[in-house]
């Protein structure tokens, strides 16, 4: 196979492991050594377990709408479900408490010994001489508390909705958000129906460049794509996608249609996957898939 043929594979062969686990079936779930040993996330984000736990617990209907973009933005730094779980007011509609509530809770968790983190996203302090915990509740959560707490997102969207593309430029003056964080709470509200974003003119083509994507598009294309190229290539990519893999993207996607964001993660789990395949390179979670 050529790289623009292992792309689709990959989308493919993801997806029968996928359905082949939550089904029940015994391992290996694929005759591919690179897949029996290595962690990739899902082709479709919806699908990961860390997603269905949000959408399952921290809801609309489950925590109320007023700080609903504030708790996105808290569940995509914590990625922790246990975490998560002891966030809310049990005895307030499941409200998401408040930045300075949120570090205590975290150093309780981390002095029993429990986990804190997922490891799907790096968090870091960027430098600055304090833990992860304390850079997050002092740092970050209180800019984004006061910009999308209490309702006041809601302003963010005039009548006739906001695209992806202008709330990402809004949620990238916040502290330590980044591209990446950034488009990560962006795919939780499109998807959140009822949220401004999931009628965004832009939900199936957006999608923000990361560092994994880029090096997707390179082994994909066979050279260095730069940010300014990025558009065009994804584009390029999802117009040349084989029938089967573009059908897997989109067969639970919003309207039944085509999601680049997903798109742009498979090209993440992609360069992985050609990495470990070609022996340049290894990824940082092992998977028990024998």
């Amino acid at each position: 196979m050529n790289a623009k043929e292992t792309l689709a594979y990959w989308i493919v062969e993801r997806e029968h492991i996928r359905e082949a686990k939550e089904a029940g079936l015994p391992k290996p779930w694929s005759d591919d050594w690179v897949f029996q040993q290595t962690y990739f996330c899902n082709v479709r984000r919806e699908d990961d377990r860390v997603t269905r736990w949000i959408r399952g617990n921290w809801s609309p209907d489950k925590i109320g709408w007023d700080d609903y973009e504030y708790a996105m933005v808290v569940a995509r730094f914590l990625n922790w479900p246990d975490t998560l779980s002891r966030l809310t007011y049990p005895d307030n509609r499941g409200i998401v408490i408040a930045p300075e509530k949120i570090e205590s809770v975290l150093e309780d968790i981390a002095a029993s010994g429990m986990k804190v983190w997922g490891n799907a996203y790096v968090v870091t302090t960027h430098g600055l001489p304090m833990g992860k915990a304390q850079y997050l509740c002092r740092n970050v959560l209180p800019a984004a508390y006061e910009l999308l707490g209490a309702a006041r997102w809601r302003g963010a969207y005039p009548t006739g909705g906001c695209t992806l593309a202008r709330r990402y430029e809004d949620y990238m003056q916040l502290e330590g958000m980044g591209s990446f964080m950034s488009a990560q709470v962006l795919a939780d509200l499109k998807n959140t129906p009822g949220h401004p974003l999931y009628e965004a003119i832009d939900w199936e083509n957006w999608s923000a460049p990361g560092p994994g994507s880029l090096r997707g598009l390179q082994w994909y294309f066979g050279r260095k794509i730069n940010i300014s190229e990025y558009a065009t290539a994804i584009n390029t990519v999802a117009e040349e996608l084989p029938e089967e893999a573009y059908d897997v993207i989109r067969s639970k996607g919003k309207y039944d249609s085509f999601n680049t964001q997903d798109l742009q993660n498979c090209l993440c789990e992609y360069d992985k996957y050609m990495r470990v395949k070609n022996g340049t390179g290894r990824s940082k979670r092992g998977y028990p898939g024998k």
